[in-house]
């Protein structure tokens, strides 16, 4: 019996104080400050992170388009108008750069493109942001003999948001350094597939 007051006063204080919240909520009013400040800023919030997760999926979409060959994907990145710099080795449209990788992809093995450290900033419909690139590229000029060489890069992105969807207005390409590893004996048989065909389209196909 000795316990059952403080018990029935804890549940009184919890309805009373949850009888005070609501009426706060429903006058609209906190310390005479306008609820809808805080919904406003708690809108600008949620629209930041939508923002941010659609951008870091164009940034890995890119990557994937890549090394699985699917052109369309790797062209949809950028907005039509879009364009890239490649510091001392391209200039010109996104899709463009596309086309122009891709020749050299087609002569390779196989290929790994990691896109990490992703920091990006949103201010309304348009947005920034830089990437760090591991790009390996594995060759086999002979039968006995194969080399990959393993790219780190940095992209540099400006964004805008167009008709609802995010894409790169412009790209920034930054070389940091580039190591080699030839090494010998045949190639392995993997499998990866530089197409559609691969094992991941069953899972996520889009």
């Amino acid at each position: 019996m000795q316990w059952s007051r403080p018990r029935s006063l804890g549940v009184h204080l919890g309805v009373l104080v949850s009888g005070i919240l609501i009426g706060v909520f429903l006058s609209g009013r906190v310390g005479g400050q306008d609820l809808s400040d805080f919904t406003q800023g708690s809108q600008e919030l949620l629209d930041e992170l939508v923002a941010k997760d659609a951008i870091q999926k164009q940034i890995y979409n890119y990557a994937r388009g890549l090394d699985r060959m699917d052109k369309e994907l790797a062209y949809q990145i950028w907005h039509p108008d879009g364009t890239a710099h490649y510091i001392g080795s391209y200039e010109g449209t996104g899709r463009g750069l596309v086309d122009s990788v891709w020749s050299y992809h087609e002569t390779l093995v196989a290929h790994s493109h990691q896109i990490t450290n992703v920091l990006i900033e949103v201010d309304g419909n348009n947005a920034v942001s830089e990437s760090y690139v591991m790009a390996s590229l594995h060759a086999n000029p002979a039968e006995d003999r194969a080399t990959t060489r393993l790219y780190r890069s940095r992209y540099a992105d400006r964004w805008s948001k167009r008709d609802g969807r995010w894409a790169v207005d412009r790209r920034v390409a930054i070389g940091d350094f580039m190591t080699k590893n030839e090494g010998t004996g045949p190639n392995q048989s993997t499998e990866g597939r530089r197409d559609r065909t691969d094992p991941s389209y069953e899972i996520y196909p889009h």
